[in-house]
């Protein structure tokens, strides 16, 4: 019985899909694991409990250009919504902006992405800015007038 030997255009880009999918999965998965394997090996070759107490410290700060991104994205997640709340005429739909389902997209990425925790910051803080900023803007701004 002959085997088949040729595959679809479609059948090759499925495969292919599938195949870059899980290679991007356990990638990350790695990488995460790596990190947390270093930050491990680092705390358990301090000398002492203080110097561990410090490197866990910093960890849980951030570096400062990781709180100025986190800072930064709000401010601009405010803007953002604004204006965008602003390019549809300041509509509502049961009072709530419809623009606000766009700030939850990355709200939502920011808590659930396997990401470091000053990008999930990052993405969390500008999302719920995002809304903010649009909830603000359909407060403080005229309605629009209904036609007759």
């Amino acid at each position: 019985m002959a085997q088949k030997t040729s595959w679809s255009a479609g059948q090759v880009l499925a495969q292919a899909e599938g195949s870059i999918g899980t290679t991007l999965r356990v990638a990350v998965a790695n990488y995460y694991k790596g990190q947390d394997l270093g930050t491990a090996q680092a705390i358990r070759k301090v000398d002492t409990d203080t110097e561990a107490a410090a490197l866990v410290t910093a960890i849980r700060q951030g570096r400062v250009h990781e709180v100025l991104m986190v800072a930064s994205s709000a401010a601009l997640g405010v803007i953002a919504g604004a204006l965008s709340q602003k390019a549809v005429s300041n509509t509502t739909v049961g009072g709530v902006p419809p623009v606000t389902a766009l700030g939850a997209v990355p709200t939502i990425a920011g808590l659930a992405a396997p990401i470091s925790l000053s990008g999930r910051s990052m993405l969390a803080a500008g999302g719920l800015s995002y809304i903010t900023g649009a909830v603000i803007y359909s407060m403080l701004a005229p309605k629009p007038e209904a036609a007759p």
